[in-house]
């Protein structure tokens, strides 16, 4: 049929990291890809956001020795900072479906409901369409 040659190595990739999978408590497997993306997010954002706060606001600090300054936009940074290395991770381990929701409650306690909602690319929003239960 018209338009049913091969498909792009970006289809096939958006099908593999958006396909139905079983749920981390489901499956070993699922199990240690989540948390091994949950690791390397959160030793990534923290090794973001330190490099940033310096070259961006000329800030140097730590959590625990201040200054404040360094604190409150530390802790202002990271979220939004964790929540697109999490999207990131998640999309090259092949959960991008998985972490696209996780992605989306980060945001959404930051953003407003109408524009949280909208968060998402399109293969991941298609398929959250099909599987949501009306």
């Amino acid at each position: 049929g018209v338009g049913t040659g091969p498909k792009k190595p970006a289809q096939r990739f958006w099908e593999w990291t958006t396909q139905q999978r079983p749920t981390w408590r489901e499956s070993k497997t699922e199990a240690a890809v989540v948390f091994c993306v949950f690791g390397v997010t959160g030793s990534s954002s923290v090794a973001l956001v330190r490099p940033t706060l310096k070259n961006t606001f000329g800030l140097e600090g730590t959590m625990m020795e201040g200054p404040w300054s360094y604190r409150i936009i530390s802790f202002l940074a990271v979220s939004p900072i964790y929540a697109c290395c999490l999207l990131t991770f998640g999309t090259i381990a092949g959960r991008h479906t998985f972490f696209a929701g996780m992605a989306t409650k980060i945001f959404g306690r930051f953003l407003p409901s109408s524009v949280s909602r909208k968060l998402g690319c399109p293969p991941a929003l298609v398929k959250k369409k099909l599987t949501s239960k009306p």
